[in-house]
């Protein structure tokens, strides 16, 4: 990282994005980025490879790994720029989710104050899958941002899990040695209620169990006791 002479489904900021049903919550390691073999000083540049982050691979390009002695973290005391050298991508550890489940991640985005201070672009994407990019602007969104106040925004994303792990990808799209910066990651698994088998949803939607299977309702009705109980009633032949 340069600094001085050192060296399918979209995103949106999460107060705006209403999801129904409930949260439970996701088997994500080590979100926040605060344990692994790091080996001390502002920061560490990662290279393709590196599992230096515990539940993580540097998956392309080159990372910086930052510590709070250098600028705010969103929690605890460790933060990622994803363009270390050159950009630069982060992909975690497979974690548990149920085939065909829905899935809500949050996290905390900021970008390097240093230098190349217009748009830091990143693109999130679960089992390769990725989104729309998620940026920040320098220019119209956080005017005045440095490293004791980087002003994180929390975004959201939403994917629908293909198989019974599913693992999350941050891959910065912005050129150079001054990229966009993630923290706080969080993965929780949205339930479905009762309400979402309204006008028709019983019939059209795509609901399976905790074990994958998927659901075939006969009607609104037996859709509604179903998840109003848990799954306590049966749903029949």
């Amino acid at each position: 990282m340069k600094r001085s002479s050192i060296v399918g489904t979209t995103l949106a900021v999460v107060a705006s994005l209403a999801i129904a049903g409930s949260a439970l919550a996701a088997g994500l390691t080590n979100g926040s980025f605060e344990t692994g073999s790091y080996t001390g000083g502002i920061f560490n540049t990662l290279p393709t490879g590196s599992t230096a982050i515990s539940g993580w691979t540097v998956s392309s390009g080159s990372v910086d790994w930052v510590d709070s002695s250098y600028w705010q973290a969103a929690a605890g005391t460790k933060s990622v720029d994803l363009d270390g050298n050159a950009a630069g991508a982060v992909t975690s550890n497979a974690f548990a989710t149920v085939n065909g489940g829905t899935y809500f991640v949050t996290f905390a985005l900021s970008g390097n104050p240093d230098s190349n201070l217009g748009v830091k672009t990143v693109q999130v994407g679960a089992t390769g899958t990725s989104t729309a990019p998620a940026t920040y602007d320098f220019n119209t969104q956080v005017m005045g941002n440095t490293r004791t106040d980087m002003k994180y925004q929390t975004l959201g994303y939403t994917f629908v899990a293909t198989g019974t792990t599913s693992t999350l990808t941050f891959a910065s799209l912005t050129a150079g040695a001054w990229g966009p910066v993630i923290d706080n990651v969080i993965v929780t698994q949205v339930a479905t209620t009762g309400a979402s088998c309204k006008d028709g949803g019983w019939a059209t939607n795509l609901y399976k169990d905790g074990s994958g299977n998927t659901l075939t309702f006969k009607n609104q009705g037996q859709c509604v006791s179903y998840f109003a109980t848990s799954g306590a009633v049966p749903i029949g032949s």
